[in-house]
């Protein structure tokens, strides 16, 4: 039981661990608030052609590795309403069709 202790009490200042009355208590809950915004005209256009789909308008210019994947299409979709660019080769043509 010593040893056990003695090797506890060395090693507590590499363990991140709480015990239940060390953890603080006067934090509110957690507030959510849902704000909906519409999606961008790009948004829409790569939505519905995730949606259908339309692997034409997903590789155009471009061949079909450097595109969205369509195997986990409800990420596809999450992504492309994050913000469009978290697909793959989309940011990449944007860019393309207005340098600035």
């Amino acid at each position: 039981k010593e040893k056990v202790d003695e090797l506890h009490e060395s090693i507590r200042p590499f363990i991140l661990r709480r015990l239940k009355e060390d953890v603080e208590k006067s934090v509110p809950p957690k507030e959510e608030t849902l704000i909906e915004v519409e999606l961008t005209v790009l948004q829409k256009q790569y939505y519905r052609a995730l949606y259908e789909k339309n692997l034409k308008f997903l590789h155009k210019n471009k061949k079909a590795i450097d595109g969205p994947s369509l195997n986990n299409l409800a990420m596809q979709l999450r992504k492309c309403c994050n913000h469009p660019f978290l697909l793959t080769g989309v940011e990449q043509e944007v860019r393309q069709q207005n340098p600035s």
